[in-house]
């Protein structure tokens, strides 16, 4: 199993850099608000790193999961405009 978990994160390396690389292409000047493409790539990024922790051996009560779903259904909030994510999302971290 833990071969498996090595090649998993292996390739969520890879798409991680890939993704990060889009993210940094689509910068906008800091006053600026992200554009949805902005977001779609920063979504994908806390993915990544959601999927690097559920592959952790001590994920039990990880802070680090909580700030993940808690980053990725505030991000999906702007995405599911009907759905109030970030109510939910904030449960998470209370």
């Amino acid at each position: 199993m833990q071969e498996r978990k090595l090649k998993i994160l292996r390739l969520i390396d890879e798409a991680h850099k890939i993704i990060e690389d889009g993210y940094h292409d689509l910068r906008q000047p800091k006053d600026e608000q992200a554009t949805n493409q902005q977001r779609q790539f920063l979504l994908a990024d806390m993915a990544c790193h959601l999927i690097q922790d559920a592959m952790r051996d001590d994920i039990t009560n990880s802070e680090s999961l909580k700030n993940r779903l808690y980053a990725i259904l505030t991000i999906s909030d702007d995405f599911l405009t009907k759905k109030e994510l970030k109510p939910l999302a904030q449960t998470i971290i209370d």
